[in-house]
């Protein structure tokens, strides 16, 4: 299976994209599971003859975490099938869930089928193929009438829906856009059609919405994680002993199919999380992993945000193992300057491949 991501420069708060790896998801979470929704605003109108209406209050900040969506309208079985598998991971990882957005679809769903009709796995289509709606993903999505301030794409070729959901937040790269915090839409396009290049394309796009003022805020994670997502969750188990295929492939001069399943630390986009130490260790044996470390400082295909820090083990983990996540490092608020401490300890097991 193939994947590739695009991302928008975040003009308010996110950023990111990927694809990840196959089955390990489908049992990777004994742990938590919910829904979510939010609606927009309402139209508020004026009395018969009387002063029009007072304007709404201007939003405090981001949404609560989302916790229930309206079930999707339009989509067939596969593209149902990755969006609410594309919630079910983002609610387990303490996240809130992201509302189908049917402009965002109808842009996601174009790009899928004009991967297939050129042949060609990318996210950057060209001025005069064939079914051309826009350079760019945020060309697309604006181009249908939905203005994107952040957010990014990741897709997948070669895999079923949910494998390729499951894959997406596998891959280093990709994670970053998949459990990024602060999407509230997502637009999911899919062809079960094959190419030469390219087979049966899904296309995710995710973003927060430039022309609403309260989901235009983004949203929270849920309470519970204190606004840092990790993963694998703790206490995962069945997790893949591989990251899959990613491209570009995030361990430069490294065999991108020998690397091992990595480890994530994301917070809220608008912050720099730095580290002090990042360790994975096999727990019976009490060997460290060795491992690759890639952060916004030295990520040579500027993919990663400042907000999002991943190890990625140099070799297959081991099969049918325990291991423990140890980080020590500390978050900075640009806006106030101030940096706090941060510490995560877990672990996660593996399951046969």
């Amino acid at each position: 299976m193939d994947s590739c991501l695009e991302v928008r420069p975040t003009i308010l708060r996110m950023d990111g994209a990927q694809p990840a790896s196959t089955h390990a998801l489908a049992v990777l979470f004994r742990c938590v599971a919910s829904a979510a929704l939010l609606g927009g605003l309402g139209a508020i109108g004026a009395c018969g003859g009387g002063a029009p209406a007072p304007p709404p209050p201007t939003p405090s900040g981001p949404l609560a975490a989302v916790l229930a969506v309206p079930t999707p309208t339009g989509y067939d079985a596969d593209r149902l099938a990755a969006f609410n598998r594309l919630n079910e991971i983002r609610l387990s990882a303490g996240l809130g869930m992201l509302a189908q957005q049917p402009l965002m679809d109808q842009a996601a769903q174009a790009h899928a089928d004009w991967e297939i009709a050129n042949d060609v796995f990318g996210h950057v289509e060209q001025t005069g193929t064939t079914g051309f709606t826009g350079a760019h993903w945020y060309d697309r999505d604006e181009a249908v009438g939905y203005t994107p301030i952040a957010g990014g794409e990741v897709a997948a070729s070669g895999a079923g829906a949910v494998d390729a959901i499951n894959l997406l937040a596998g891959l280093a790269y990709h994670r970053s856009i998949v459990l990024a915090i602060e999407p509230v839409d997502v637009g999911v396009g899919r062809s079960a059609q094959t190419a030469s290049n390219v087979a049966q394309p899904l296309v995710v796009d995710v973003a927060i919405p430039g022309n609403d003022p309260v989901r235009g805020q983004g949203q929270l994670a849920q309470a519970a994680i204190g606004g840092v997502v990790i993963w694998p969750v703790d206490k995962a188990q069945e997790v893949q002993t591989h990251m899959g295929d990613e491209s570009p492939n995030p361990v430069a001069g490294s065999d991108v199919l020998s690397l091992g399943m990595p480890v994530s630390i994301t917070v809220g986009s608008s912050r720099i999380i730095s580290v002090t130490s990042f360790s994975l260790k096999n727990m019976a044996s009490g060997a460290t992993v060795p491992t690759y470390l890639l952060t916004n400082a030295n990520d040579p295909n500027g993919l990663v945000p400042t907000s999002y820090v991943v190890v990625i083990p140099l070799g297959a983990l081991d099969s049918n193992s325990s291991f423990a996540v140890d980080f020590e490092g500390s978050v900075l608020d640009p806006s106030t300057n101030a940096s706090t401490p941060l510490s995560r300890t877990w672990t996660f097991s593996t399951g046969s491949g």
